[in-house]
Parts: structure tokens; sequence; C-alpha cells
């Protein structure tokens, strides 16, 4: 019955709702939000953004990419007293809403990962995600899928976040718990957290959900590169290598006993050299080896992580060679356990089930307060992956009530999306002169927006980069791989942490290939496009400036970019030292 009951709530939480309701609640769920933040602030008096910075901001926030000249001049021109609003919702309805959102999951859940090969992954899973985000499939289904997908890791890209890390269970639910609720409880694996209230017991009991999880390669094909997530229900046990040919031929005096130097010459010598097993096998420690001993002889509970192992041991920290004291799965939050021995795909299930629970406020406070930071540059719990029952929340009372929206809307990730570009919170200019929670904050661009940026700027659809530094495995666009590797940062990672790097400086100063692109003496540069297209030198600035920055420039800006025309002869190369200066700019690689 329980199988039964979970494929029909999805039905029910996907069809649930108009798309009236859904957006009347956003709008009273905004209002709410702005009224507990600023009910006694002053921030009040600071102005929105104009239109044009508007456009830019929810562009890159919610599709990575930048508005078009020609967008942000319609988008002006606009009369209307909805056309944010509207803006907000075309946005939301275009396909690259989903590959920016999966970009970033991407990021988050691959720059972490354990595994070497975890690059194999990430196209598929990219894919896979935008699909989901796109059809807006509600948060609590994706992560309840990624917990529990199963198959080969290139046509199932659900499977990432349990091949990024091999299926080792201890990582696996260090993972799940940091990603989908905020809590890093990884820190119990060895002893009791240092300063949350997680017990070592308690983090050894949840990953007792995932040690059946197999991740090994596809021998159904020659390629080295297919790898399968399979479920495991069973002990995995080896072959025992040592015939009992060999054991009577080795015991020549027949005392079933079989010392160091006759097994000199045989197999069995590595297991003499090698202390940690003589400590395991040998019970009565006396240095040689009984024929039982060495029959008998099996890797410590069976557990080879990532390989599959029918239960979950909990190392014994002053002796790592025994086997530890069996854990079986119980969830830390709440002590909602399962049946000993469940199956692989029963005991997934039920992790799933427990995170993503109603019950459960810290599913949805993860990723309220995740989305919240990511679009406003603050937060309500700083780092994002690190909240929980011991964390004091800053204006708690505007997180309740997004995420008590959140949880209404059945997880609905466009309808939190909607609502946090709605606030004024989110629609104010920037202040660095300030501090406070209500400001909003520039925030550097993630690579994959960064690249964006950079291709608009250019002209061109993709960059043919070298391929130095470009992530191992990675199969995708090698320009959009290789500015990742220079400028690629974990978006769990406090944007205030972010920082330049030489190497970042030295590329966009440096590059041949952006240099050849600005400098190139052909119809199809970007200059010589934006000057076919204006009548005046005062124009082809304002246009260079709305296709790099997004805006239009200052008076100020205006009046030094005249002075450099007039004082170079050649109006091309001025033009050229205008935009080497905006492309290095730290209004270009930052959100505003």
């Amino acid at each position: 019955m329980r199988i039964v009951y979970l494929a029909i709530i999805p039905v029910m939480i996907a069809t649930s709702g108009t798309a009236a309701e859904r957006s009347a609640s956003s709008a009273r769920t905004t209002t709410e939000v702005d009224r507990l933040i600023y009910a006694n602030d002053p921030a009040r008096n600071i102005a929105r953004i104009d239109d044009a910075n508007f456009l830019r901001r929810i562009s890159l926030d919610l599709t990575g990419q930048p508005a078009t000249p020609g967008e942000i001049t319609r988008f002006g021109l606009n009369p209307s007293s909805e056309k944010r609003i509207e803006a907000v919702e075309r946005l939301l309805e275009s396909p690259e809403y989903g590959q920016n959102w999966a970009r970033y999951w991407r990021d988050a859940i691959l720059l972490r990962a354990t595994n070497v090969r975890s690059g194999l992954v990430r196209q598929p899973f990219e894919q896979w995600m935008a699909e989901n985000l796109n059809s807006n499939r509600p948060w609590d289904q994706i992560v309840e899928e990624l917990l529990t997908a199963t198959g080969q890791v290139t046509d199932n890209g659900a499977t990432a976040l349990l091949f990024a890390h091999e299926g080792k269970p201890e990582e696996v639910a260090a993972e799940a718990s940091r990603l989908f609720m905020g809590i890093q409880v990884q820190c119990a694996n060895c002893h009791d957290h240092p300063w949350d209230r997680w017990k070592r017991e308690e983090f050894h009991e949840l990953v007792a959900f995932f040690p059946r999880v197999s991740v090994r390669r596809d021998r159904s094909t020659d390629d080295r590169t297919a790898f399968v997530v399979a479920s495991v229900n069973g002990n995995q046990r080896r072959r025992r290598g040592i015939s009992q040919f060999l054991l009577t031929r080795l015991d020549r005096n027949g005392d079933e006993i079989i010392s160091k130097k006759e097994a000199q010459k045989s197999p069995l010598r590595r297991l003499f050299s090698n202390d940690r097993i003589m400590e395991r096998i040998d019970r009565n420690g006396d240095g040689k080896l009984t024929l039982e001993e060495i029959r008998t002889a099996e890797p410590p509970g069976n557990n080879r992580p990532g390989q599959g192992s029918a239960e979950h041991y909990m190392p014994d920290l002053e002796n790592p060679a025994l086997e530890g004291t069996r854990v079986d799965p119980v969830f830390f939050l709440n002590d909602r356990k399962i049946e000993a021995g469940s199956a692989d795909l029963d005991r997934r299930s039920a992790a799933a089930d427990f995170v993503t629970s109603r019950g459960n406020q810290w599913f949805a406070k993860a990723i309220v307060n995740r989305m919240w930071a990511e679009l406003t540059g603050t937060a309500f719990y700083s780092p994002v992956d690190d909240i929980g029952p011991d964390r004091e929340a800053s204006q708690a009372a505007a997180l309740e009530a997004l995420c008590k929206g959140f949880v209404k809307s059945r997880y609905d990730l466009k309808w939190l999306l909607k609502t946090i570009v709605g606030t004024d919170v989110y629609q104010r200019t920037i202040r660095t002169d300030v501090e406070g929670f209500a400001y909003m904050e520039p925030a550097v661009l993630r690579s994959d927006q960064l690249y964006a940026v950079l291709c608009q700027s250019l002209g061109v659809d993709g960059l043919r980069l070298p391929a130095e530094g470009r992530r191992r495995f990675d199969r995708g666009d090698p320009g959009r791989s290789a500015i990742a590797a220079t400028f690629g940062f974990d978006p769990s990672t406090p944007r205030d942490e972010v920082v330049g790097s030489i190497p970042q400086a030295l590329f966009l100063m440096n590059s041949p290939q952006i240099n050849q692109l600005i400098s190139e003496r052909s119809s199809d540069s970007p200059i010589a496009r934006i000057r076919r297209s204006v009548s005046s030198d005062e124009d082809a600035v304002r246009e260079l400036y709305l296709t790099v920055l997004g805006r239009e420039p200052t008076k100020g800006e205006l009046a030094v970019c005249s002075e450099v025309l007039q004082d170079t002869a050649n109006a091309s190369e001025a033009m050229e030292d205008v935009f080497w200066a905006l492309l290095n700019s730290s209004e270009f690689r930052t959100k505003r």
C-alpha cells in the first residue's frame, strides 16, 4: 500500500491550485515578507533599481542570460505598471530558466564530488534537472529521485549525487543532509559533533539508509567509462582465493597451521606482510594462521563502500580492524525508522520521505534560505548549507512566512522564485555603504552567467578556448568548461567569501581569443556591428555600455569616453580601449 500511496501523491501535488491562485498567494507572501523585514527599518526610503538594471538582474538570476540592448530598450519604453511581474513570469516559462538552475545545482552537487569521474554525469544531470525544473516538478519529488535513482549514469542524470560520491554511504548521507536540509552532520562521523547536538551514533544511523547502493562499471559494454548505480540486497562476499589444495600443499607437517616461513613462496605471503590483516585474521595472536582462520577470513562486516553491503557498521575507532557495531537506519531529526534488514530502495525511499516530509521544517528552510541568498546576496542563515536547530536565523519571521507559503504551494520552485524577486528587498538598488539584512548586496556572477555575458558582449554563441584546466571527464562546451575552471565556485559558498584571483584577472586582460574577437578588423567584429547600427560616436558608446554592462553610461562616463575618442586618431582603436575597460571592470563580473 505504501508504494501505491507514494505514486498517487505527486499527481495530486502537480495539479493542485490554479495559476491565478498561485499568483495571488505569491503576491500576499511578497507583501508579508516586505512588511516583516522593513517594519522598523529606514531602508524603506531606498529607491528601487531602474528598469534597465531590473531587467538585467532578473534575466541573469532566472535564466542565466543577460538582457539584450533591444530588450532593455523595449522594457524601458513599456508603460505598463505590471511589466516587471510580466517579465518575471515570461522568464520563468523560458527553457533557459531550467538550464540556468540546472547548472546551479550541477555545481552545488558536483564541485564537492569525491569521485574523479564525476564529470561523466555532468551533462546527463543538467539535461535531467532542466527538464524537471522547466516542467515545474515539485522540489520534494526532485530530491526523492536524486536519493533513490538507479541505472546507467550517462542515461539517468538523477544518479548524479550517488555517482559523485561513488555510492559511499557516509558521503551520500552527509551530502543529502547538507544539500537538502542545510544541516552538516558529517562532523559526527568519528565523534560526537563538537558544537552541535548531533551524536556519532545518529550520523551512522543516517548512513545506514544507504549501504546497499552499488556504483560499478557497466559490464554489459566494453566502454570503460560506463557506470551504473544499482541496488545490492545481500552481502557481496568475495570469492575465496585460497583453495583447499593449496592449503594442504603448504601444510606439509599436517598440523593445520601455516607459518610465515611456509607461506613465503605462496600467495599467502601477503597476509603475513600486512599487520592490519594479521591482526584481524590471527585471532590468538601467535603470528601463525590456522587453516580455519584462513578459510573463515572475510572483509570486516563485508563493508565495501560503494560496492554494496547488506548492513552498515559503525567502526570501532580504537580497533579499526574489527567489524564494528551494526547500526540500523534511524532518521536523526525525529527518530523515525524502518524495519531492520529492509531492501535498498525501501531504505532510500524511506530516507527521501523523512527528508522531504512536511513535518521536517529544515527541508523547506534549506531551499528557501538557499534561493533567497542566491537572489539577494543576503541570507537568513549563512552559510546556506550550515543551518539547523543550533543556529539562529536573521529575520526569522520573514523566513517562516516564505516557508509557510512554499509548503502550501506544494514545494513549487517557480512560486518561490517569483515571490522573492517580487519583494522590495530584491528590487532595491545596491548599497555598499551600509550593513543590514534589508539591503541588496552586489554578488559575483557564477561562471555560467559570466560566460553568457561574455559571449553576448563579444557577439558570439560560444568561445573556442584552450582545454587547459578543463574539468576531467567533462564532455560539454569547451569554452564554458574553460571559464568554469577559471571562474567557477561552489554556489553554497557565501558570496562575500568568493574573491578574485590573478588567473581570473589575467584571463580578461590577456586572453588571445578575446583580444582577437575585439580587435578583429572585419565587419563581424562587435565594434564594427555597433558602429554600423548607430549614427554617432556617442550613440556607439551608449550601445557598447548596453551590450557589455546592460545599462546606459552616466554623464561622467560619456564625458570620459568622448575624451578618449577625441584624443585617439583611430576611432575603432579608441572604442576597443573602452571595450577592454568595461570587460575588466568589477561591474562586468557582478550582479547589481
